[in-house]
């Protein structure tokens, strides 16, 4: 009986945090769970009866991936569901099928962050198959995953990015020179992307001059996130080189690059050159 007392006050804890936003804002967030498989078909139940449901947030830990299976079932009847937030969870690449499978047919979506879920290449290589079919989709988030350098290429093979998406987030993954020599490649023709994101995924100077090469004449960027990658000043003077006649990029993140003082001359140079603004740290 004190079991069962404690799963009804299990419910109304989760229905009561559900139902917090959504009346004024079409909003589901759940946070600070762990969620078992009788939690997520109670969820997915109550996602069913939400039909202007716009927004999904989930910061809970799953035991089972299969567990996923339940909630996709709840976000498809969901028709217009536009943002899905699922952050610090054990997706992996057996999750990501399950979610990818569930949005597949949802063409609203505009925003999707998976940041913090245990992705790697093959996760992306998914995602993307998926993806490639939607044409809202303007941000994607997939920050502290593990993605790789072959992750980067199974992304730019989907139309979306020449299409639609605007702010991509890959911080905090393992890029490395490889990714960031996909990236400027993919980046060379691109239309669409303002924002990108590439802080702390393990970049260095080689990875930095790929990257500059690419967007040499890139017309759509106009913010580049740098910060707490090691590539020093050879890597910094070949992406300012690269970048001083490109007029659409406005801002660089290069704190904690471990740059010198040649670095810092060649930044002080760029900027009083092409205006763009380029954020050092806060001890240079």
């Amino acid at each position: 009986m004190a079991a069962e007392d404690n799963k009804s006050e299990r419910v109304q804890y989760i229905e009561k945090m559900m139902m917090w936003d959504y009346k004024g804002s079409s909003t589901v967030s759940i946070e600070g769970l762990t969620f078992t498989d009788e939690d997520m078909i109670f969820v997915s139940n109550e996602l069913k009866k939400l039909d202007t449901l716009k927004t999904f947030i989930l910061y809970c830990n799953t035991n089972e991936p299969e567990t996923l299976r339940h909630l996709v079932d709840g976000l498809q009847s969901c028709k217009d569901l536009d943002t899905v937030k699922l952050v610090s969870m054990s997706l992996g690449d057996e999750g990501i099928q399950y979610v990818a499978d569930g949005l597949r047919n949802n063409t609203k979506l505009v925003e999707i962050n998976f940041s913090n879920t245990y992705l790697e290449s093959e996760s992306i290589r998914i995602l993307a198959e998926v993806l490639g079919k939607n044409t809202a989709l303007t941000i994607l988030d997939l920050s502290e995953n593990n993605i790789e350098g072959d992750g980067i290429q199974h992304l730019f093979q989907i139309d979306l990015f020449v299409r639609t998406i605007t702010t991509l987030n890959l911080g905090l993954n393992k890029i490395k020179d490889e990714g960031a020599g996909h990236l400027g490649a993919a980046l060379r023709d691109n239309k669409t992307l303002d924002n990108l994101d590439l802080g702390s995924s393990e970049i260095e100077a080689e990875g930095a001059r790929l990257l500059g090469d690419g967007l040499r004449n890139n017309k759509s960027l106009t913010s580049l996130k740098l910060s707490g990658n090691t590539i020093k000043d050879d890597g910094v003077q070949h992406l300012v080189n690269a970048l001083e006649n490109n007029i659409i990029l406005k801002d660089i993140d290069l704190a904690w690059t471990e740059f010198g003082e040649d670095g810092k001359k060649a930044i002080d140079a760029y900027m009083e050159k092409t205006g763009c603004s380029v954020f050092k740290g806060f001890d240079s």
